[in-house]
């Protein structure tokens, strides 16, 4: 088990040239060919050592991941099962390697990502980048469904509202059904409709109504505040 010196890395990371994948990978092909092994790497700047599994190399971030968590006591046991304790470290930081052991992979597998298990799959980018689109448009919607400088029993009474109802905020207002207008201070009296749209009024009137109640009754449920009784003068 020789060590390897990670010069050549160091070399193409501090230069600012793109290189292909293939150039990183046959520059560094003892590292690529570790990949589901076993290995102890020696790190930059305070000379840390990690041992684990390397479970992958990318030409793109410059780094490796590296699994730190215990083989399964069970040498029959596959390394799928293992438990995950995943470090990333970059190229520039790996100052020397050493494989320890030659890990589970396919039988009669080539080096590198193939023959890995647990097995290593292509990223999908389409998907992630519609991953992150519907993540954007969630928080969007989330963020449109909190009021802005209204108080806490405002956005109370909105949240009411939106779990059965198509409901909004128009500066101050709550707008439900985009018919009924609820204005401050978001009570029965607050509410009022454009003409034509007035029998949207009752359904809304009754859900807040029910609200009220509701709050109201929790309220008389609550067990009275002992009042403490000071202490008499004199004993």
């Amino acid at each position: 088990m020789a060590d390897t010196k990670r010069q050549s890395i160091v070399g193409k990371i501090a230069t600012p040239k793109v290189h292909s994948a293939k150039d990183v990978i046959d520059g560094d092909a003892a590292l690529y060919k570790a990949v589901g092994a076993r290995i102890k790497i020696t790190c930059a700047p305070h000379n840390n050592v990690l041992e684990g599994t390397l479970f992958t190399t990318c030409n793109i971030t410059n780094a490796i991941a590296i699994n730190t968590a215990p083989a399964p006591p069970n040498p029959a046991a596959p390394l799928s099962s293992q438990p995950g304790d995943y470090h990333i470290i970059p190229f520039a930081h790996i100052l020397q390697f050493e494989l320890v052991g030659p890990g589970e992979r396919v039988p009669e597998s080539g080096a590198g990502f193939d023959g890995a298990l647990p097995s290593i799959a292509k990223v999908d980018l389409d998907a992630l980048k519609q991953r992150e689109e519907q993540t954007i448009r969630d928080m969007k919607k989330r963020d449109a469904q909190k009021g802005k400088g209204v108080t806490k029993e405002a956005q109370e009474i909105f949240d009411v509202f939106a779990r059965t109802l198509p409901t909004r905020w128009h500066g101050s207002q709550i707008v439900v059904n985009d018919a009924v207008l609820i204005d401050s201070p978001y009570n029965l009296d607050s509410l009022k409709a454009p003409a034509g749209k007035e029998q949207s009024v009752d359904r809304v009137r009754k859900i807040l109504d029910n609200h009220y109640q509701r709050k109201k009754a929790t309220v008389s449920n609550r067990a009275p505040v002992a009042t403490p009784i000071a202490p008499r003068k004199g004993g």
